[in-house]
């Protein structure tokens, strides 16, 4: 169920419940069949309140989520019982809203088993078990971890040429939105800043013209500064109505919390990067537009090169199609492979990554009238991965890359063909398996959208998917193309409702 308006005194609200019932998996090993359960009968909820005070120059809000998981089945000890989060945030302009001032508190707090709190000590958000994390330390008795977080960001933005903004960003090691949202990292300290120059008039051959520039760093809780990033970047129209931006980053040399996936922090060599796009004027009934990105690492440490295109045609004003590839290649001296060894003396194995990457978007939409639309989405995906050039972290604080690592020599490591397993002799024994893989994918969406009632609106949605995977790495277009179109796809059908009224 969702709820959402709008008062007249500009009171904005916004409700989301959900209930999920118990999922169970029958299980066939060798004959023997079981049924387990996968997924606990489990509430989702989001709560969103926002005012708006003189005339929407100061805006105050506020955000609860909660999950609860009914878990009784002990497989699914890993999974939370609870988890809650909320927020506070507010927003104030002036001078006919030219400088604004911003920020947000946020609080999270989830409960469990000890095993799932362990779990999530130990996460890749934040990885407390780091040696060198002298600040965190994993405590396999709690069974709850409160988190916190919070933005300040004050700016000026305007119609003016000049534009800028600075802001802080926290967020503690307990913080924690996996649940109901999207959190890739904690544990950091983000400081930005960005200023923009506006050329708006025409001038030249020119429409407009803007220019951007931006650098920020990061730190962790333990006052460690990871890494110091830089970016310049420009976007203009020509008076033909032709696009073209592009842009330049540079990273400084920085430090990895979480390459070793749990061990030490390692030193990265710095990189740069730049990317170029050019788009003819889209108002036209055929347009198009190419682009490219090429980035490489000191000391030899990586390169990439992608490239991409797009073709938009509208034959009518109730239709369009479009069409969009996209090729890249990535060459990566130092990717993780896996971690050996017993508890206290780890090893760490790393490859040469040789990866390509291609896939096409399909999209098509036609509006039979302003109530009736009907919209396709389809993009077929294959990448493929070869690993070279294998080695063991030895000095991640080395002064230089190469000393960070010690290649093996090809009387240390073999292939077992028959099992496809890497075995390593290097004074100890240890194996892995081959981390070559081909990764398929294809997924399309067809929605009709029917809107019976002014605000109302009735969905019917078909969604087909088809994954396969393999583990030889090498990169053939054709023969992928023919194996991901071969297998069973798996297909779902959706309605969904919702019909809007006023209070």
């Amino acid at each position: 169920m969702k709820l959402s308006g709008k008062t007249k005194k500009g009171l904005s609200v916004g409700i989301l419940e959900s209930l999920t019932s118990r999922e169970d998996a029958l299980i066939d090993s060798l004959g023997t069949r079981r049924k387990e359960t996968v997924e606990p009968l489990t509430n989702y909820f989001v709560g969103r309140v926002q005012q708006d005070f003189n005339k929407g120059q100061t805006i105050l809000g506020a955000m609860l989520t909660a999950v609860n998981r009914d878990i009784k089945s002990s497989n699914l000890d890993f999974l939370h019982t609870a988890a809650y989060t909320a927020g506070l945030d507010f927003q104030h302009t002036w001078k006919d809203r030219t400088w604004y001032i911003a920020g947000n508190a946020e609080f999270s707090d989830v409960k469990g088993s000890t095993t799932s709190i362990t779990e999530t000590q130990t996460s890749s958000a934040r990885y407390y078990q780091r040696p060198d994390a002298k600040y965190l330390s994993v405590d396999s008795t709690l069974t709850s971890l409160p988190g916190y977080g919070g933005t300040i960001k004050f700016g000026k933005t305007s119609k003016k040429r000049l534009q800028f903004e600075t802001c802080v960003i926290v967020r503690s090691p307990g913080l924690e939105f996996n649940d109901i949202g999207y959190m890739r990292y904690s544990d950091v300290i983000y400081q930005g800043n960005w200023m923009g120059y506006y050329l708006r008039n025409p001038f030249w051959i020119l429409n407009n013209l803007y220019l951007n520039t931006n650098y920020w760093m990061y730190f962790n809780f333990g006052g460690q500064h990871l890494s110091r990033n830089y970016n310049t970047n420009f976007n203009s129209q020509f008076k033909n109505k032709w696009q073209i931006n592009g842009q330049f980053n540079r990273q400084s040399e920085n430090i990895s919390t979480t390459l070793l996936r749990g061990g030490s922090s390692i030193i990265i060599p710095g990189n740069q990067s730049f990317n170029l796009n050019l788009n003819t004027d889209h108002s036209k009934k055929l347009s198009f537009n190419v682009g490219n990105y090429h980035g490489s690492g000191d000391a030899f440490s990586f390169r990439a090169h992608e490239y991409w295109a797009g073709i938009y045609y509208r034959p009518t004003n109730s239709v369009s199609i479009s069409f969009e590839p996209d090729y890249s290649i990535q060459n990566t001296e130092l990717q993780y492979v896996s971690t050996t060894g017993t508890g206290t003396n780890p090893v760490y194995l790393f490859g040469k990554l040789d990866q390509k990457t291609l896939y096409f978007t399909f999209r098509l939409n036609y509006t039979i009238n302003p109530e009736l639309s009907v919209e396709y989405y389809g993009q077929p995906f294959i990448s493929a991965g070869k690993y070279t050039a294998f080695k063991k972290i030895t000095q991640p604080d080395a002064g230089t890359f190469k000393q960070r690592f010690y290649d093996y020599t090809p009387a240390e490591l073999t292939l077992d063909p028959s099992t496809n397993t890497y075995n390593v002799y290097d004074g100890g024994t240890y194996s892995f398996g081959n981390p070559d893989f081909n990764f398929r994918q294809f997924r399309s969406n067809l929605v009709i959208r029917w809107e019976y009632l002014p605000g109302s609106t009735l969905y019917l949605v078909w969604s087909q998917g088809r994954t396969s995977n393999d583990t030889n790495g090498m990169f053939s277009y054709g023969s992928d193309m023919k194996n991901l179109f071969s297998i069973t796809p798996q297909n779902v059908f959706l309605i969904k409702f919702s019909y809007w009224f006023a209070l």
